[in-house]
């Protein structure tokens, strides 16, 4: 994605009311909407969203202009910003109520004021499971539409896609060098070629997405 520059403050997000963190901030470009963000939501302009490199999907932050001193609570719904000296990439929107539109950038404070309700507990050992954390043994196909180190991430990308494409998505659990990733894969299929279907429909619907092959 292409955004408006900025400075970065580097800094690791806590997912804890009253976190806060200052530092520069910009916003989606106008061309942007209607593209998926890395929850599987499009990108609305108008809709009071952000991205941020570590905070859970669906935290909610209050975000003050340091130099209009308006504020605005956003909710995070996609990654990023992707370039160095950046802390939050802004909607359209929340820029707009903020009075930084002219100005392009703004030195904000974010604070954390309402994270996501804790996910239960996947049941049982298995590999794979649904956003509820039901388990689950698919078929050898699927379409993966994202990666995360976060679970509760995945799990909100996967409930997006499930809700949206009307299709099973489900959460593939991996561990690799030790590293925990959690995938998120839709579709279940017996042949590569009904994955490869899907993918299409997915990819031409806005969605990264690839057919892989499951350790069933």
């Amino acid at each position: 994605m292409r955004y408006f520059s900025l400075i970065f403050l580097s800094s690791i997000a806590i997912a804890q009311a009253g976190y806060v963190e200052e530092g520069e901030a910009s916003y989606y470009a106008p061309s942007f909407h209607g593209r998926r963000t890395a929850s599987g939501e499009k990108y609305d302009r108008w809709a009071l969203t952000a991205a941020h490199r570590t905070l859970p999907f669906d935290t909610y932050v209050r975000v003050t202009d340091k130099q209009s001193g308006k504020s605005v609570i956003v909710r995070i719904n996609d990654r990023g910003p992707h370039k160095a000296g950046r802390i939050i990439d802004l909607s359209e929107k929340a820029a707009q109520e903020l009075g930084m539109i002219a100005r392009g950038v703004g030195i904000v404070r974010i604070e954390v004021t309402q994270i996501p309700n804790p996910q239960p507990a996947p049941a049982g050992q298995g590999t794979f499971y649904e956003p509820d954390g039901k388990a689950l043994q698919p078929k050898p196909f699927g379409v993966q539409i994202g990666s995360f180190s976060e679970e509760a991430n995945a799990r909100t990308l996967a409930r997006n896609a499930k809700n949206e494409t009307k299709t099973i998505s489900f959460i593939w659990k991996s561990t690799s060098n030790r590293r925990t990733i959690y995938k998120v894969v839709v579709g279940q299929f017996s042949t590569r070629k009904e994955a490869e279907r899907l993918r299409d429909r997915l990819k031409a619907d806005g969605w990264q997405a690839f057919v892989v092959h499951l350790p069933v």
